[in-house]
């Protein structure tokens, strides 16, 4: 059975970057947009459960996008320099090497006609 997890104004964000949110019930997530579409993880790495963003106050380089790697072609756990393929969410190399992160399921809706609105919502 999917839940709603979040509604909220469809964000602008440009192929290849990734935008920190918080869910209705108070988890982090990710949201992430690629060339085929946006996709959304939780942010919690299978390894040991700690987010994957990357901490601001430690890496003063300007315009590091918070999930992806600097190629922007993967998801890069910084604690513990794991990688994910975007679409899937697999750990391509790490300690969680064949896990996956817990992808949301991505809409975007237009009732009405008004402003476009993202949704997420749960696999399950």
């Amino acid at each position: 059975m999917t839940r709603r997890l979040l509604r909220l104004p469809l964000p602008e964000l440009r192929i290849g970057c990734s935008l920190p949110i918080r869910l209705e019930d108070g988890r982090p997530a990710m949201l992430i947009r690629l060339a085929d579409g946006l996709h959304a993880y939780l942010d919690a790495c299978p390894h040991r459960g700690s987010r994957l963003i990357a901490d601001p106050a430690h890496d003063k380089r300007e315009h590091r996008d918070p999930y992806l790697d600097a190629t922007g072609g993967l998801i890069l756990c910084h604690r513990h320099q794991a990688c994910f393929e975007p679409q899937q969410g697999l750990c391509l190399s790490g300690p969680c090497t064949g896990q996956r992160l817990t992808a949301l399921d991505v809409t975007i809706e237009r009732p009405d006609g008004s402003p476009a609105q993202l949704v997420l919502k749960s696999r399950h």
